[in-house]
């Protein structure tokens, strides 16, 4: 478990350290004050990978732009990949943060991949576990991009890291997810609803589970219809996303900026932006409304209690 607390911790510390030290741009200028002014946002996101939400004009997705360059893999790379046979190969990688990891999760891994008729491709640096199996190939970096773009390619085992999804999405490629942290585990939950992977915690599962979840993958053909599908939806624009991200760039500097597609929501203040003046005089009615209902009442109480001491006087 240390390792991957530890690489987690080392890079929310270094996160706030930039933060810390450049969340001022000269003297009167914040790090906010310049993305509340920012024209454009490109997003590395998709319909095909997020749920619908509002967007302002000014937000343009880009997802996919990584996985376009596609290059030939190493000789060596190649040549065993092509010794898969029909089998095909799995890819394994945890991200490059997570380059090893607890000897017993590692050695529980190892088992599962053993077992597998497929190659596996495992970005993995530290010490071989005992478990490695004959099929598994551990490399301290892998081409993952050019793997997943590769036919024989049947499966993609991750951490689920935005850019592992977005790729695999690309080339349409079911996931075995096993997020560690952050966003991984949003990521994962969005390629399951749309059908293209299974997800396995890391910290309990077990070598016959992770076996079985590859081998589910691999064997069902609904998962690879889904991932194509998405890889269909993704390819099919107008416009390739680092074409898209090219022309808006190109468009901004033209134009000298884009301020008509900026919300105008930094220049209200406070006070409007939360709607405090609206739920201020909205409080005030109900308060009003409840107090003239409160005087009412207590006037009509005190008009029956007047009634009531008046007839028994009369009675006396």
């Amino acid at each position: 478990m240390l390792p991957l607390w530890t690489e987690m911790f080392q890079m929310v510390f270094i996160r706030n350290t930039i933060f810390t030290t450049y969340r001022t741009i000269g003297d009167n200028f914040t790090l906010s004050a310049a993305l509340a002014r920012t024209d454009l946002w490109l997003y590395q996101s998709d319909l095909m990978f997020d749920f619908p939400k509002p967007m302002m004009p000014n937000m343009v997705s880009i997802a996919g732009h990584m996985a376009e360059d596609v290059k030939p893999l190493s000789e060596e790379m190649e040549k065993f990949v092509q010794s898969s046979g029909d089998d095909g190969v799995v890819l394994v990688t945890f991200g490059s943060m997570i380059a090893a990891m607890p000897a017993d999760i590692a050695d529980m891994l190892a088992a599962a991949f053993a077992r597998l008729p497929q190659k596996v491709v495992w970005r993995y640096a530290g010490t071989p576990p005992p478990s490695l199996g004959s099929n598994t190939k551990t490399m301290e970096w892998v081409p993952q991009n050019d793997l997943l773009a590769h036919p024989k390619t049947k499966a993609f085992v991750s951490h689920c890291g935005y850019n592992g999804v977005a790729e695999a999405m690309y080339h349409g490629v079911p996931l075995v997810g096993m997020p560690l942290f952050f966003d991984q585990y949003g990521n994962v939950a969005r390629v399951v609803a749309r059908g293209m992977a299974v997800s396995l915690d890391i910290h309990s599962v077990t070598s016959k589970e992770v076996y079985q979840a590859i081998t589910s993958v691999i064997s069902d053909p609904g998962y690879k219809e889904k991932a194509d599908q998405i890889s269909t939806h993704l390819r099919d624009q107008p416009q390739s996303p680092m074409e898209r991200a090219v022309w808006w760039i190109e468009h901004v500097i033209k134009h000298g900026g884009l301020p008509h597609l900026r919300s105008r929501a930094i220049e209200l203040p406070f006070y409007q932006y939360y709607l405090l003046d609206v739920i201020a005089l909205i409080v005030a009615v109900i308060s009003a409304i409840l107090f003239s209902c409160w005087k009412c009442f207590s006037s009509a109480c005190r008009v029956c209690k007047r009634g009531q001491s008046d007839i028994k006087l009369k009675t006396n």
